[in-house]
């Protein structure tokens, strides 16, 4: 049993932190400044013990101690004290900038993945996960960049010199400080290795909670017109009080063992305190140098307690550094190519425009797009590819000449939508061959065949922008009047001056300040100003009336010479003017012709026209 190409195994902890870490390197400079600058000041403070335990070993070796200055050892903390907070004053900025910047530089990152996975994917990934991932995580690597490069560096390398400098004053207080170290570091890994799957919960709920509110916010008229709210209100509370609980669980598990691991280390003050002054008392160490331990050890100390809160943030940050390094490295089924054959020869430019299904079939898969944990932390365990439903598509072939206007028909589910979509590549066949001009579309660049086709969708997405850059979407350098241009093409013109700034109104977000055909023709407009070679209108004239269809078809039939043309429509009047029609019924194609050839048939085509003859006769 195999995992689904759609989903990726959960990266471990250590590899998803080293990808993030990796960003780092697109900063060499500023983050080797930022390290230099630390290890000055790291330098200073292990110095600094050195001076007042001189001066107390100066003090008490002298036979009279008023003849001993401190003059020199107060001026030499003086500016010691003074150097490090100027290089402070230069490194706290420069780590910030660095910091931000790689922040940036990962948001970029996760926002180019997402821009760049297929159809398939996101068709099984929740929106409010997705969110979640993009945002929320990342804000939670900000704190592990800064553990990353400063307080990691700090803890190394204050604990590498602090035991290096007390094994020179006294190898035995050396071993001791050792000895105390290591099971506090060893308590303080324990525990860190049980507290990441509790983190990864926390996230994983806070997910649940982002979509919950996401598909409401999305989905609000839907709540108020059947009184749900206090059901989705209801539902959110849950949500929320099992997100809580995780985090208070995570949050109060640490909380409850760093105490543990400082208390070791913390019996390791008074040995060294016990045998360190034995050892000033036989004469064998100076009391100077038993200063500088205790302040070194103090130090130490104080390095115990960050590395809690490193261990905390680095565990925190696994967590989401995993959900994060699963959007950027999920395999993107789809959008590889391959080899053009000697059987995909392009046809001359004068033919540009011929589409050919051959054998296709088509298969909407149902595995999720993210992986996810168990509640013991584990990674989901691998299952088979399972289809959502039967065939969309089953064994379809046909050829369309270049400039014809194909209609395909069918009931719903009959997989109108679906062979659309595989035109562009929104989706590859399970099985078969789609081929334009000739060439299988796998074999073509998918930015290059995406650029030749205009597409309308059956649902109409606008975005948060003026009518005119809705329009201009596909092609943002075009000029005033060839927007205008395509919009009077889509008979949008007339609404559009009407509004109030015109071409120049922003619209409000996914056009809902708009009617349902407004939005149509904004985006036939989108979709006629790119000046496709092939257009692909799925349904696209629905939610206008039929007066506004007619005079966008007669427009349209007026800039369409030459340009292939495959509708989806419910209008007879639209259907039966197109070159040839389709007939679909559950993923086969069942009948082609024209229209005076389909209804003279006894078929599924001739039981639609005389359907919606008779429904028409009923509504008028």
């Amino acid at each position: 049993m195999t995992r689904s190409p759609n989903t990726a195994a959960v990266p471990s902890a250590p590899r998803a932190l080293w990808a993030i870490v990796k960003f780092f390197g697109r900063r060499p400079g500023w983050v080797s400044l930022s390290i230099g600058l630390l290890l000055v000041n790291i330098s200073i403070e292990l110095y600094l013990p050195q001076i007042p335990g001189n001066a107390i070993t100066a003090l008490g070796s002298a036979q009279d101690a008023a003849s001993v200055s401190l003059r020199g050892p107060v001026l030499w903390l003086l500016s010691l004290v003074t150097l490090r907070a100027v290089v402070g004053l230069f490194l706290g900025p420069i780590r910030n900038r660095t910091v931000q910047r790689t922040m940036g530089d990962i948001r970029a990152a996760v926002y180019d993945a997402l821009q760049r996975r297929t159809f398939r994917w996101h068709d099984n990934a929740r929106t409010g996960e997705l969110i979640s991932r993009a945002s929320t995580d990342v804000g939670r690597l900000q704190d592990f960049l800064f553990v990353c490069m400063l307080f990691s560096v700090d803890v190394i390398a204050g604990l590498l010199g602090t035991l290096v400098l007390i094994s020179r004053l006294s190898p035995t207080l050396g071993w001791l400080t050792l000895a105390a170290l290591v099971p506090t570091v060893g308590a303080m890994a324990y525990f860190a290795a049980r507290l990441q799957p509790r983190w990864r919960k926390v996230h994983d709920r806070h997910g649940d909670m982002s979509t919950v509110i996401q598909e409401n916010i999305a989905g609000v008229r839907v709540v108020k017109a059947f009184a749900r709210e206090s059901a989705q209100v209801e539902r959110f509370r849950r949500k929320k009080e099992a997100y809580l609980q995780e985090l208070l669980d995570a949050v109060n598990y640490w909380a409850a063992r760093v105490p543990f691991a400082q208390f070791l280390f913390g019996l390791g003050v008074p040995l060294i305190l016990w045998v360190g002054g034995g050892e000033v008392i036989r004469g064998e160490l100076a009391l100077g140098d038993l200063v500088k331990a205790v302040f070194y050890l103090l130090a130490l100390g104080g390095r115990i307690g960050i590395i809690g809160q490193i261990t905390n943030i680095i565990q925190n940050s696994s967590s989401a550094a995993q959900r994060i390094h699963e959007l950027l490295q999920v395999p993107v089924p789809g959008v590889s190519t391959i080899p053009a054959s000697s059987m995909d020869r392009p046809i001359p430019p004068s033919d540009r425009g011929s589409i050919e299904f051959d054998g296709v079939s088509f298969v909407y898969p149902r595995e999720p797009s993210l992986s996810l944990l168990r509640e013991e932390g584990a990674p989901p365990a691998p299952k088979p590819v399972e289809s959502s439903r039967r065939h969309a598509l089953d064994g379809i072939s046909f050829r369309i000449e270049p400039g014809q206007t194909i209609a395909l028909v069918g009931s719903t589910g009959s997989g109108k939508s679906s062979l659309l979509a595989l035109i562009p590549r929104f989706y590859d066949p399970s099985a078969g061959v789609v081929r334009m001009d000739g060439a299988d579309v796998r074999s073509l660049d998918v930015r290059d065949l995406r650029r030749r086709i205009a597409i309308v969708f059956q649902e109409t997405f606008l975005f948060s922008a003026s009518v005119a850059e809705n329009i201009a979407f596909g092609k943002p350098g075009a000029t005033r009047s060839e927007i205008e241009r395509a919009a009077a093409v889509a008979q949008a013109d007339g609404f559009i001056r009407e509004l109030a700034e015109g071409y120049d109104t922003v619209v409000g977000e996914r056009g809902i300040s708009l009617s349902g055909g407004q939005r149509q023709r904004l985006a036939l407009a989108r979709a006629l100003l790119m000046d496709p070679e092939i257009l692909l209108l799925d349904d696209a004239t629905s939610a206008v009336d039929a007066t506004t269809e007619r005079a966008m078809r007669d427009a349209m039939s007026a800039l369409s010479p030459g340009r292939t043309t495959i509708l989806v429509s419910q209008r007879l009047s639209t259907v039966r003017r197109a070159d040839r029609i389709l007939v679909l019924h559950e993923g086969r194609l069942v009948a082609e012709g024209t229209h005076g050839d389909l209804v003279s048939r006894d078929g599924l085509y001739r039981e639609l026209f005389r359907s919606q003859l008779r429904e028409t006769s009923e509504n008028s």
